[in-house]
């Protein structure tokens, strides 16, 4: 499964690409250039919203960033380190629209969590990888289960 980011994120790049195309057909001199550099700066916001995705395939999931090769970087996490993972939708409109923050937290990894910001898909995502999919989880949950069904030894003998 692939997410990416969500299309209202590419809205600003829109509105602002409208506005450096009205600085070319109407500016001169200086505010001339400077549509062209808005320009160019814009396009390349598009291609990093673009080249923001999260991938889940072969039990892991795949965090990838960056458009140009040098800047490009990669994260893997093997879905049985998964620890939990959080879907924020931001009300009504992530729910009507589909889309949500992605909150990642992995065991044997760093303490902060891994965000994905508005990401398309967000939960169907976070089921996908948590919901059993995956062989390699079942033996956690199983794990899990088994602990938490264990009896609790009684302390207090009086």
């Amino acid at each position: 499964m692939k997410i990416g980011k969500h299309w209202l994120c590419y809205t600003p790049v829109w509105f602002i690409a409208i506005i450096s195309i009205m600085l070319l057909i109407f500016g001169n001199g200086n505010v001339y250039l400077f549509g062209w550099i808005l320009l160019g700066f814009n396009i390349l916001g598009y291609f990093t919203i673009k080249s923001y995705k999260w991938i889940a395939k072969d039990g892991e999931i795949l965090i990838e960033s960056g458009v140009l090769p040098w800047q490009k970087s990669y994260i893997r996490i093997p879905v049985a380190r998964v620890l939990g993972m959080t879907v924020d939708r931001g009300g009504f409109f992530g729910w009507f629209l589909n889309y949500g923050t992605i909150t990642l937290n992995a065991l044997d990894g760093s303490s902060s969590p891994i965000i994905g910001k508005h990401m398309k898909g967000a939960v169907a995502f976070m089921e996908h990888i948590t919901g059993g999919d995956h062989p390699d989880r079942s033996d956690i949950r199983n794990d899990s289960a088994e602990i938490l069904s264990e009896p609790v030894p009684n302390i207090n003998k009086n």
